[in-house]
């Protein structure tokens, strides 16, 4: 039985457009072509080889899949033009292609595989299933399978609208949640402490953000973030949102080695989850259905405020272990006025 992803109450954002949401899978063990060919024969479409380190998969019954190894120093492939004018050829069966297959090859135990869907109607996400269901018939290895993988499921859920109190309230409810979702999802101990990637917000943002009085204008808002937060490693990174609103500012917040990659786009962009491929039983609607509880509490304001309310009390109290305090009184809430026990 297939698993269910649920829907989260807007689907529609406020230009009457369906909301949908794009999936970057991290795993490892695989090289790039091999991945490719395994998910052109199970899905179909046309398949665009670029180079050994990536390729598209166009048309295919989910859309257009980009298949790569996530380093830009060989996604990249800049020497290509330097050695093609020294008559250096690239094309499938010559030395210096078998060179760069032998070179993903290599790096594939420590440079994850990414496959990235584009973006998805938030009522057909049970296409997903499929995608997965080919990585682990190849032998795809997910966060689980080392101490040295730290991959993750990236979602990418598209903006229910632009303005500063709905980002404000998604801001608030993921605060409010991420504790529990971490719990609840036995979120990955190496990616947690022994990466950046999804570092929590700052406790000072915390309060800042949590306080009753918060309700910021769109400047005071990206000032805010960017003071605290001036960078992609967060648990929800919302730096591509503000950098679509706001791309000067944003750029000029972070640091050199993050600049290049920060793209401004009107999507969350939610890092949080691991990306279990290979665990009987694991769908992308784990995750996916956690984001729900955020977009859920989001839309219910006085939910909000009342947790807001019990998160300042919590946090006021001492406690030797604060954030599991909170996680234990917000599940007893949360069993009893609005999720499922």
């Amino acid at each position: 039985m297939s698993a269910r992803y649920l829907l989260p109450p807007r689907l529609y954002d406020d230009q009457g457009m369906v909301r949908k949401a794009g999936f970057e899978f991290e795993f490892g063990n695989l090289p790039i072509l091999q991945t490719a060919e395994a998910l052109q024969q199970s899905l179909g479409g046309e398949l665009d080889i670029k180079s050994p380190f990536e390729a598209l998969l166009l048309n295919s019954r989910i859309g257009k899949l980009k298949i790569e190894r996530d380093a830009d120093i060989l996604k990249s492939v800049k020497y290509r033009k330097w050695l093609e004018q020294l008559g250096v050829a690239f094309s499938p069966g010559s030395i210096a292609h078998e060179i760069e297959a032998n070179i993903d090859n290599a790096s594939r135990m420590l440079v994850p595989c990414e496959v990235i869907t584009e973006p998805l109607p938030f009522n057909n996400l049970k296409v997903l299933d499929d995608l997965i269901e080919t990585l682990n018939s190849i032998g795809a290895e997910g966060t689980q399978h080392s101490l040295i993988y730290a991959f993750g499921l990236h979602i990418n859920p598209s903006l229910p609208a632009r303005d500063a109190a709905t980002l404000t309230r998604y801001i608030q409810a993921f605060l409010l949640l991420h504790s529990w979702i971490i719990e609840a999802a036995n979120i990955d101990i190496t990616r947690r402490f022994l990466t950046k990637y999804i570092d929590p917000y700052p406790q000072e943002y915390m309060q800042l953000v949590l306080a009753n009085s918060y309700a910021p204008a769109m400047d005071q808002l990206i000032d805010d973030y960017l003071e605290h937060n001036p960078t992609r490693n967060r648990a929800l990174d919302l730096l591509p949102i503000l950098c679509e609103m706001d791309q000067p500012r944003v750029l000029n917040a972070v640091n050199d080695d993050e600049r290049n990659l920060i793209k401004g786009r009107p999507a969350f962009h939610y890092r949080l989850p691991d990306c279990k491929v290979n665990v009987p039983g694991w769908s992308a609607a784990a995750p996916w259905n956690q984001w729900v509880y955020i977009e859920t509490l989001a839309g219910n304001d006085a939910l909000l405020q009342e947790l807001m309310g019990e998160w300042r009390q919590s946090n006021d109290r001492f406690s030797l272990a604060p954030k599991s305090s909170w996680t234990a009184r917000l599940t007893s809430i949360l069993s009893r006025k609005f999720f499922e026990a």
